[in-house]
């Protein structure tokens, strides 16, 4: 009957420690202690882009290949792209190319129609995107337009940060 008595104060003894153990050696949690927050992979690619000191949002694009810099600009119906720009990323234009009247901030210049093969934003990557490219002197940056934009699941702002989803 001793024996008996000392499992039992045994077992009474070593009873609260069980959950600590089960955690310890084997990572489970007891049912009624919530589990951390679970990260579920939602299958979404996400690039935030912080906005700058003069209040616009630039991003890090990889264009076929090659790292540039890119205002995003949601006025814009397509991106667009200066020459120096296209040609660094392989698009090669004629002069007779430029028949398109485009209207810009600065006035009406002509442009180009073109594609871009390839384009990555963080791990945002997108094809066969629409362009135009416009001469040097006519546009100081490439924009990163609504051609790209639409093609992403969403985008919004928040807490001057912009967020692309896809």
């Amino acid at each position: 009957m001793t024996r008996f008595v000392v499992i039992f104060l045994f077992f009474m003894g070593i009873a609260p420690l069980v959950p600590f153990l089960m955690e310890y050696r084997l990572g489970v949690t007891a049912p009624d202690e919530p589990d951390e927050v679970a990260l579920v992979d939602t299958g979404e690619r996400i690039y935030r882009i912080a906005r700058n000191r003069q209040g616009h949002f630039v991003a890090d694009a990889n264009l076929n290949g090659r790292a540039v810099e890119m205002l995003v600009d949601t006025g814009a119906t397509v991106t667009v792209l200066p020459e120096s720009v296209a040609e660094d990323i392989g698009i090669f234009l004629q002069t007779s190319d430029y028949k398109y009247q485009i209207r810009t901030a600065n006035g009406t210049v002509r442009g180009a129609k073109a594609s871009i093969d390839r384009i990555r934003l963080g791990n945002i990557s997108l094809r066969d995107i629409d362009a135009l490219v416009l001469p040097d002197e006519s546009l100081g940056e490439p924009l990163l337009g609504m051609s790209v934009l639409n093609r992403l699941q969403r985008f919004d702002m928040s807490g001057g940060t912009l967020v692309l989803v896809q």
